[in-house]
């Protein structure tokens, strides 16, 4: 069903009858298609082969606007790597990147329109929570920030978003508790990015298909780095801060022992759990083992 949708995305892009367009779409590397993986479980075409088409569309425009929000994200970042492959940005430059993701984003929300109200309107404002998530990010960047509840705010913007914008949508449109399934993928997209910026400090670049400690040397103030600086004595946190702010190779194996010194990575991984496992809650009385499943595999990936 993945390879329906897809072909949905790829026969949209083709239709625009660009080779420019076409050239670099098809150098993007496919990804894990998460957010699709939700919808299909929420509502499986094969039990509802009338909205067969619907669903397919769903995911496709939900993959059309993750694609698009990371090809920004890369711009923004100086990414030079993106899933093992030279991002866009590197290959065809920032500019042409930047309107690609456009292009991307057009696309999607043409085919948005043919939705319902109630989930066009739902998916768009998650959307604009995404891109307002961005602009918070890039401004936090520019020095370290302590604060938990902004670190979970961006969070629940950037990432949760559009994973909250699936599976309500995917229960709106299955006639569900959308309620339920909006609470589920919140907290399911909170503790997704919280495994993903473990992931930055503890796996290699090649497991991790980009550089790892990326976020440090962007400056920014993950879960793993706010617990530390909290944890650290007063007189030790002008050599945070002072580390944070060169993040050089020394800076990095400082935070590496620190971080084993303070059993950061466990305390980190267990808020991650905390958030994982209020997701599953959220959807207990649902009957859906399937999204049980995808909750626990956020655990327990590698990359």
């Amino acid at each position: 069903m993945l390879e329906k949708v897809k072909n949905r995305c790829d026969k949209w892009i083709a239709q625009l009858q660009n080779p420019h367009i076409s050239t670099m779409y098809n150098a993007i590397a496919s990804g894990k298609m998460l957010r699709s993986k939700l919808i299909l479980a929420i509502i499986p075409p094969e039990s509802n082969p009338h909205k067969h088409d619907q669903i397919i569309d769903l995911c496709a425009i939900i993959e059309l606007i993750q694609c698009a929000s990371l090809l920004h994200d890369d711009v923004i970042d100086d990414a030079l790597v993106r899933r093992g492959n030279e991002s866009i940005n590197a290959s065809f430059g920032n500019k042409n990147a930047i309107m690609l993701g456009d292009v991307l984003y057009s696309s999607a929300y043409a085919k948005l329109c043919e939705f319902d109200k109630q989930i066009a309107q739902y998916i768009a404002q998650c959307v604009s929570d995404l891109s307002i998530g961005e602009v918070n990010d890039v401004f936090y960047a520019r020095s370290f920030q302590s604060d938990l509840e902004i670190y979970y705010q961006i969070l629940e913007q950037k990432t949760a978003a559009l994973i909250k914008a699936c599976t309500k949508s995917a229960a709106i449109l299955a006639n569900l508790n959308h309620a339920q399934y909006e609470e589920y993928g919140k907290n399911l997209g909170i503790g997704f990015q919280i495994i993903d910026d473990i992931l930055d400090i503890t796996q290699d670049s090649q497991t991790l298909g980009k550089p790892n400690m990326n976020d440090l040397r962007e400056g920014k103030s993950t879960l793993a780095f706010i617990l530390l600086y909290h944890k650290l004595p007063l007189n030790q946190r002008q050599t945070f801060l002072d580390a944070f702010k060169r993040a050089d190779s020394s800076d990095i194996e400082w935070f590496r022992f620190q971080f084993k010194t303070h059993n950061i990575i466990h305390e980190s991984k267990q808020i991650a759990k905390d958030f994982i496992n209020k997701a599953i809650k959220a959807i207990e009385n649902e009957n859906n083992p399937r999204l049980i499943e995808v909750a626990h595999s956020m655990i327990q990936r590698s990359f």
